[in-house]
């Protein structure tokens, strides 16, 4: 599994390798985090996008912010659907 700084998706979306996303939400009740999650890619490259500097998958608190993540990567998110 891979995973993704904010840097490596952003390189990784400009040259066409990175083109799908998830935004999960999860309440992590045994690690005390909770909140929305992004998955990038698909299959054996996809991972979580994480922080640069502790390489733990990036909490956000709300989804307006975690769409905002993704718009910085270079995604164009005009709808989100349930499933």
């Amino acid at each position: 599994m891979a995973s993704y700084t904010m840097a490596q998706a952003k390189r990784d979306f400009e040259i066409g390798y990175l083109t799908a996303y998830e935004v999960k939400r999860w309440d992590l009740v045994t690690s005390g985090r909770s909140g929305w999650f992004i998955w990038l890619g698909r299959g054996n490259s996809a991972g979580w996008l994480v922080d640069a500097r502790d390489r733990e998958s990036r909490q956000f608190k709300t989804l307006d912010a975690a769409v905002q993540a993704l718009e910085q990567i270079g995604f164009k998110v005009e709808s989100l659907r349930c499933g």
